[in-house]
């Protein structure tokens, strides 16, 4: 049974609700709903508007603050205008037209909905898919996440679907708190939608920082063991159980039972659950004794397609974009762009390009150059290390530590000094 969502987002931080509302109040709006009727109205009223997404139908009442060709802000709410059953004028007077049909006086006062053909022109509805492979940290990284959400806000603007599409082991989870403040930060303004092949630790944690989560039929998420700092360094109990609570409300904040956390992160916690026969309704436990049982003492919790989609934890299965495409409710799948997809594998070539220079340059810096005298070899040393520097800027602070097997950047910087002064006193 497919989890349903209907808030996706709540798709504007107050700031730009204010901006915004302040700049488009009074303006006139015309909207075509998915069944071809045309809505006439102004910013600044008060509507009612039927909404359906996934199956389920919502009525929501407030004043029209936003509107745009794709989307609707009704009091404070971000609506796809292609979910929309119905809009009416709840306050004051609204005026409606339609060119192909007369004047009809037994028409409802204030309804603002009339038959006619849809606009034509309008452009098909996508995605933008970020490829998150390989570890946490190193490829999988939140650098890209956030270039890829200014990208798609300068070029689309708000209310776009950002896939990301995950296959990671996990990795250092103090990366994967970054990864969530960079989705955490946008979720107000589009929709994460998280699409596994498998995710494990820190990329399993990701996935549930998404709007939702989709397997592909051979994938998993879970065994979410954390670590402190480095990827060696497992966190101590006391740290583990921190994150536990910490993940425990990121998945309570995106409508996940949070007792998925503990059975994920440690192998001592249990975690199983009912189905109501009747309701459908899920009741999940802490422990092995409900009918269906996902994690026993021993074992850190790893869910499959099936058992994720069984137990309410998964929002459906899809192996290709066309299978994706109406569980996200698009009539087609359309990348609108590959932005997301040039961005990861240009990262990826320059991380595979320093694995090679990295150790490299580093042996050179130590002093592993041929020079026929001391002034040139130690001329090479100190071009290696500012070579090196020069690799730190564009792998980054997070993510250096992670990739240079120890080169920490203040000895480098430390080591040319000293160079530089042997150097200015060769005899």
């Amino acid at each position: 049974m497919q989890r349903i969502k209907i808030q996706h987002m709540k798709k504007l931080v107050t700031l730009c609700s204010i901006l915004l509302c302040s700049i488009v109040f009074a303006d006139d709006v015309s909207l075509t709903l998915k069944d071809g009727s045309i809505w006439n109205g102004e910013v600044g009223q008060s509507v009612t508007v039927e909404y359906t997404d996934k199956g389920k139908t919502t009525e929501l009442k407030g004043e029209l603050t936003r509107a745009t060709a794709s989307y609707i802000i009704v009091d404070g709410e971000f609506l796809f205008i292609d979910k929309i059953d119905s809009i009416s004028t709840t306050g004051g007077v609204t005026e409606s037209t339609e060119d192909s049909v007369d004047d009809d006086t037994s028409q409802p006062a204030n309804t603002g909905t009339i038959k006619t053909k849809p606009k034509e022109g309008d452009l098909p509805r996508g995605v933008f898919v970020l490829p998150l492979n390989e570890m946490v940290g190193t490829y999988f990284r939140n650098e890209e996440i956030t270039q890829l959400i200014d990208h798609v806000e300068e070029n689309y603007g708000l209310g776009q679907i950002i896939v990301l599409e995950i296959d990671s082991g996990g990795g250092a989870v103090h990366i994967w708190d970054k990864i969530r403040q960079a989705i955490d930060e946008a979720r107000d303004r589009h929709r994460f939608i998280a699409w596994i092949k498998s995710a494990g630790s820190g990329a399993a944690a990701t996935a549930f920082v998404c709007d939702e989560i989709y397997y592909k039929s051979y994938g998993y998420v879970g065994a979410i063991t954390m670590y402190s700092g480095d990827i060696e360094n497992a966190a101590p109990d006391w740290q583990m159980d921190g994150w536990v609570r910490e993940l425990e409300t990121v998945l309570a904040h995106n409508s996940w039972t949070p007792m998925v956390a503990g059975s994920m992160v440690r192998s001592k916690y249990n975690f199983s659950y009912d189905i109501d026969p009747e309701t459908g309704k899920f009741t999940y436990y802490d422990h092995e004794w409900g009918d269906n049982v996902l994690s026993k003492s021993g074992r850190n919790m790893m869910l499959s397609p099936d058992e994720a989609l069984h137990a309410g934890l998964s929002d459906g299965t899809a192996d290709t974009g066309e299978q994706l495409a109406p569980l996200l409710d698009l009539e087609e799948w359309v990348e609108l762009d590959t932005y997301g997809r040039d961005l990861a594998e240009e990262w990826a070539e320059t991380l595979k390009e320093f694995e090679v220079e990295g150790p490299r340059l580093a042996e050179e810096f130590r002093g592993a150059v041929t020079a026929d005298t001391p002034k040139k070899a130690l001329t090479a040393r100190i071009k290696a290390g500012q070579a090196l520097l020069k690799w730190y800027d564009r792998i980054g602070e997070n993510t250096w530590p992670m990739v240079a097997r120890g080169v920490q950047i203040e000895m480098i910087e430390r080591e040319i000094k000293n160079l530089e002064y042997q150097k200015r006193n060769l005899n």
